[in-house]
């Protein structure tokens, strides 16, 4: 995933493709690209492969977090209610949404 604006900005991500579109999570701790996606810099460019999609991202809050989570769980096979590698366990993780732009 590559940032627009400046400075450039890449990140490697683990995700799960959605028929609504890209599933990311973060550990909630004030980490840089998920406070540069809600200071605005929303817009980004993914890549798989060869192909690069235009994307945007949409926090998602609350609740609505629990069902997108499971199924990051399931495909990084971290566990929902046990902190792996870190203080917070996935339950906790802040979660974006990214849909074509």
């Amino acid at each position: 995933m590559k940032f627009s604006g400046f400075p450039p900005f890449v990140i490697y991500l683990s995700y799960v493709g959605t028929p609504e579109g890209v599933i990311t999570a973060t550990r909630p701790d004030g980490g840089y690209w998920a406070q540069r996606v809600r200071d605005g810099g929303n817009d980004g460019w993914l890549r798989i492969g060869d192909a690069r999609y235009a994307m945007q991202a949409t926090e998602i809050l609350g609740d609505a977090r629990l069902p997108m989570l499971e199924l990051y769980s399931g495909k990084t096979r971290l566990p929902m209610d046990i902190a792996v590698g870190g203080p917070d366990p996935l339950r906790d993780w802040e979660v974006f949404l990214w849909t074509p732009r």
